[in-house]
């Protein structure tokens, strides 16, 4: 009755422009109220059926007390589950430390082999082109000796193989050219 009752009262103080005051909650069921009248000292009973026994009010106390406590221990088992998983992965630390430093050195012996590597490339480039050089100094050297057999010579290779490239006769014209 009580929710009619504040409705009914929404619908007269909205109708006259007041703010209507906040709806009081009803009673909870199974709760108790502490402004209960109290039985007169000499009946034994209470007289309407929503009166609670002082009884009644204790075992209620009582099962309420006891569902906060399972709930509080349920809770403190679940943190304590929590607390021994961060335990365990706190315990993981060093473990996943170690993997990281593994990686690392395996990364750091990839580097170094490249490094070996391209090393060996670039000396084996620069031996090459030192070669080229010797030749091209050997080459030149011939061409102030034996100027008059090397066009003999150049005309016989080009002859038994006409799709050869005369090295001497390009030198020959490179040094005309510069001069």
């Amino acid at each position: 009755m009580s929710s009619s009752n504040a409705a009914a009262i929404r619908r007269r103080v909205g109708a006259q422009g007041v703010p209507a005051p906040a709806p009081m909650p009803g009673p909870i069921p199974g709760q108790t109220t502490s402004n209960m009248p109290r039985p007169p000292s000499g009946s034994a009973a209470p007289s309407t059926p929503s009166q609670m026994t002082l009884q009644q009010v204790i075992s209620t106390v009582d099962k309420r007390l006891s569902q906060l406590e399972t709930i509080v221990q349920s809770n403190i088992d679940t943190n304590n589950n929590n607390n021994n998983t961060n335990a365990n992965e706190s315990s993981d630390l060093p473990l996943i430390v170690d993997e990281f430093n593994n990686r690392f050195e395996l990364i750091v012996t990839e580097i170094n082999s490249l490094k070996d590597i391209v090393m060996k490339l670039q000396s084996y480039t620069m031996e090459v082109n030192k070669m080229l050089v010797d030749e091209r100094i050997h080459i030149l050297s011939d061409l102030g000796n034996n100027s008059v057999t090397s066009s003999n010579a150049s005309s016989r290779v080009r002859a038994t193989s006409p799709n050869s490239v005369d090295l001497k006769k390009m030198v020959e014209q490179e040094l005309n050219n510069a001069h």
